[in-house]
């Protein structure tokens, strides 16, 4: 009984209009470091996936908009310089820098696994003709994108 009056004493109070009304005010939740991180890592590792598929074992070639579209200027222009180093002609890209340098074999050429390393790293697994590799990719975010910055080979 006494339960039953304290709830209804409290009912009366809080509809009573001599008391003040309190605003609760809702604040967005801002999402921790690790979720902004994850989602880094699921953006990254979705366009190094787009990249091999597309224009490193793809069929489409990598343009100048292309190439804008995934590297910073500075893995541009060395991509530019090494293609340059190797062809006279000039007016091209090293995208075999992100491949075993294969000519021939199997007829597989695929990303196996991509390794978030932690500080904008990722280690790319791949199968390019038979030949397996791995290349570490550095990236930087500029503009909200995701942007290529450096390469780095290395033997699995």
């Amino acid at each position: 009984m006494k339960k039953l009056l304290f709830i209804l004493a409290i009912a009366a109070v809080s509809c009573s209009d001599k008391q003040p009304q309190v605003q609760v005010q809702q604040t967005e939740a801002t999402p921790s470091t690790e979720t902004i991180s994850e989602d880094i890592d699921a953006r990254a590792i979705e366009k190094i996936q787009t990249f091999y598929g597309k224009y490193i074992f793809g069929r489409e070639e990598a343009t100048d908009s292309v190439i804008a579209q995934y590297c910073t200027n500075a893995l541009a222009q060395k991509l530019r310089d090494d293609y340059n180093n190797e062809f006279a002609d000039g007016g091209g890209y090293a995208i075999w820098e992100f491949r075993s340098g294969a000519q021939d074999g199997e007829d597989i050429q695929e990303v196996e696994k991509i390794e978030p390393l932690g500080e904008s790293k990722y280690l790319v697994h791949y199968n390019d003709m038979g030949n397996k590799g791995v290349l570490t990719i550095s990236t930087v975010v500029e503009n909200n994108e995701i942007l290529f910055d450096k390469i780095i080979s290395s033997a699995e």
